[in-house]
C-alpha cells in the first residue's frame, strides 16, 4: 500500500466531504479501485490512527539500573 499525490480532480471518498482530493491510497488489488482523500480528511485519519498506536517507550539511559548486591 502506498499514498500518492492524486493527477486527476475527482471528489474526497469519505461521505458528506465535498472537498477536491489531494492524494489516492493504493490498494493494490484488495479494492478495485485507489481511494481518494483531500488533506483534511486524511489528517483527521491520522490523528485517529495515532491515538490508536502509540509506540511505547524507551527506557531512560540516566536512571540507575536495579542491581543485584550480593551480601
Amino acid at each position: 500500500m502506498e499514498i500518492n499525490e492524486c493527477k486527476t480532480k475527482t471528489k474526497c471518498d469519505f461521505y458528506g466531504c465535498n472537498n477536491l482530493a489531494k492524494y489516492t491510497f493504493s490498494t493494490k488489488g484488495l479494492i478495485k479501485r485507489d481511494l481518494c482523500f483531500c488533506e483534511e480528511c486524511l489528517e483527521g485519519m491520522y490523528q485517529a490512527i495515532a491515538k490508536l498506536k502509540t509506540p511505547k517507550s524507551i527506557k531512560s539511559p540516566f536512571k540507575l539500573n536495579k542491581r543485584n548486591i550480593v551480601k
